[in-house]
């Protein structure tokens, strides 16, 4: 696994809000077709914010979170 430095995840994160928030509305049928990766990043967020609150996520959850947005990208 390759290391992923603070600054690219800063980046990446921030470049998502920012697109994010330059949208007006979102279609059902749309909202239907990006709903598992949509799924798949909420799940992750909520892991890096119980890791930011109380620092014991495990490397098992940030890998099992990847591989669920991984495999809602395919």
């Amino acid at each position: 696994m390759t290391t992923t430095y603070n600054i690219e995840v800063e980046q990446a994160i921030h470049q998502a809000a920012t697109k994010l928030a330059a949208l007006v509305f979102i279609d059902q049928e749309t909202a239907r077709q990006i709903s598992p990766v949509a799924e798949a990043v909420a799940n992750m967020f909520t892991i890096l914010y119980y890791q930011a609150e109380t620092g014991r996520a495990t490397p098992e959850d940030f890998e099992l979170a990847l591989t669920a947005i991984r495999q809602a990208m395919m």
